[in-house]
């Protein structure tokens, strides 16, 4: 069974539609605004591009919980499962639109300690802040190599990048700095590739 009917992705008036329908899921359930809004953008840019999913209260409620758990809502207890009860969905369909909204919008999942999920935003301030590190710093190794003629590593760089976003600028909270030394250091490895292949021609 498929979760998604893509059949009517191209028409807005869909979209404005189901977005109606999550404001007032959200409001029978006394949803804060400021998560509501953030959730709401959530499903109109998935609609647009998926769909409308089978099961809305379940993918309203995923999507909800997806921007609950923020990185900067860290330390965050809540479960899965109390979310699920709370909002009277199953967990397992909460949990399927959860990766459904990963996969397709491309979200990254960070884990803190206690191996609890929260959810980072392809085009959220905190992706915008790492990229735009990750590109200047990358940047100025490749050009300070070709003067120099000597190289950092990329661990290092991505220490000092991390460094610098977790204690320096505190756009991440310390509880993620190895799940974001992973991600800066294939970032870093990506901006690296691209740049040497432009330099190189290719």
């Amino acid at each position: 069974m498929t979760h998604v009917d893509k059949s009517m992705v191209v028409n807005p008036q869909v979209v404005v539609r189901v977005v109606r329908d999550a404001h007032e899921f959200y409001e029978q359930n006394g949803i804060d605004e400021r998560y509501e809004n953030i959730a709401l953008d959530l499903i109109r840019r998935y609609v647009s591009s998926e769909g409308v999913p089978r099961e809305v209260d379940s993918f309203f409620s995923a999507a909800l919980y997806v921007v609950t758990r923020h990185p900067w809502s860290h330390p965050n207890p809540i479960t899965k499962t109390q979310f699920s009860e709370r909002l009277d969905v199953k967990e397992s369909s909460i949990d399927w639109y959860t990766d459904s909204i990963v996969d397709k919008l491309r979200y990254t999942v960070l884990y803190d300690t206690s191996r609890l999920p929260f959810f980072m935003d392809p085009e959220g301030t905190v992706a915008s802040v790492i990229d735009s590190v990750v590109k200047s710093s990358v940047g100025e190794e490749v050009v300070r190599s070709i003067i120099k003629e000597s190289v950092v590593s990329p661990n290092a760089l991505a220490e000092r990048i991390v460094d610098r976003l977790c204690s320096v600028v505190k756009i991440v909270p310390i509880a993620f700095v190895e799940e974001i030394h992973n991600l800066v250091q294939r970032k870093i490895e990506e901006e690296s590739k691209r740049l040497l292949d432009q330099l190189e021609g290719r």
